[in-house]
């Protein structure tokens, strides 16, 4: 997947006239991992969404461009991958089939055995990850496994995590981090919402929000 930049200008969210965050601006570029911080309530969650294109700003602009081409709606999907413990996953499918779920949704081809292949990558014990054991068996850390091999999968060129390390274990936090670093270095932009002291330290920097 090609490189691309995200700028936002000026960016402020509003809900029922009251102020979540005020003027935010940046520009991201390729290999940036940015960590956007900010007490509980500063709107960490809500920045996220609007640079993904799934909550509008209340005032401001951000682009998506590719060279010097601005990506619509359906460029930046097929180049985003999204993770948050609240996103929510179906109950009646296997791992593997919400892999393939988002490559499908993105229109790139994707083995069962790439899916299986990332799912292991991300701690998912193989012989679950291969089974038909649906997702509604699963544990926390396990469902959050599943989101993160989503989030990866077709190697994006922008990542947003929210809290990527959250209900994962010593183990599953390091590859988390280490997928995250390796996918910066193959030229994604990685964004991280978090408080988190070890998911901070590989950020090259912060936007730091504070309650308004």
């Amino acid at each position: 997947m090609e490189p691309i930049t995200i700028v936002a200008e000026n960016v402020e969210k509003r809900f029922s006239h009251r102020p979540v965050f005020k003027a935010v601006s940046f520009e991201a570029k390729p290999s940036e991992i940015i960590a956007i911080t900010g007490p509980n309530g500063a709107g960490k969650s809500t920045l996220l969404k609007i640079i993904a294109n799934v909550l509008s700003p209340t005032k401001g602009t951000h682009v998506w461009q590719s060279g010097s081409t601005q990506l619509d709606n359906d460029g930046i999907r097929v180049r985003l991958g999204f993770s948050a413990p609240y996103m929510e996953l179906y109950d009646e499918l296997t791992a593997v089939e919400h892999v393939e779920l988002v490559a499908a949704m993105k229109g790139i081809p994707l083995s069962s055995n790439n899916a299986l292949e990332l799912l292991e990558g991300f701690g998912l014990d193989p012989k679950i990850a291969k089974s038909d054991r649906r997702l509604r068996a699963y544990s926390s850390g396990m469902k959050q496994r599943v989101r993160s091999a989503m989030a990866f999968a077709c190697s994006p060129a922008a990542l947003l995590l929210d809290e990527p390390t959250s209900n994962l274990d010593d183990a599953g936090t390091a590859m988390m981090l280490t997928h995250a670093t390796e996918a910066a270095e193959r030229g994604a932009i990685v964004f991280i919402a978090t408080n988190d002291e070890r998911e901070r330290a590989i950020a090259h920097r912060e936007i730091r929000l504070e309650p308004v």
